[in-house]
């Protein structure tokens, strides 16, 4: 980062040469440097752009994030094709019954 308070590394985000609009809301976003102490990167000076209507902040972490988003765990899990029965025997500690027991779904 220069002695004015301004990073030496451009914005990793194509910069529109007119009105930079705001995909949250169509607000006009507007450029500001932030300092983080505590950035595991080591970077201190990070150059953001924030939304003057609802306060939309993007700055290359959360640009990074969006792209590299996490497989939806929801859908990408294999289904049990049958229930299975939860039996407390004796011991009272809750334990699988075998395949014979269960039953398909929808039975």
């Amino acid at each position: 980062m220069a002695s004015n308070g301004r990073p030496n590394n451009p914005l990793p985000f194509p910069q529109p040469s007119g009105n930079r609009i705001c995909m949250r809301c169509g607000g006009l976003l507007v450029t500001e440097y932030y300092l983080d102490l505590q950035d595991d990167s080591g970077q201190i000076g990070i150059t953001g752009l924030r939304c003057t209507s609802c306060g939309e902040v993007v700055d290359p972490v959360i640009l990074r994030n969006r792209l590299n988003q996490t497989p939806d765990l929801l859908h990408g899990t294999k289904q049990r094709k049958y229930a299975q029965r939860v039996d407390r025997g004796e011991s009272g500690e809750p334990h699988r019954s075998g395949p014979k027991n269960d039953r398909q779904l929808g039975d």
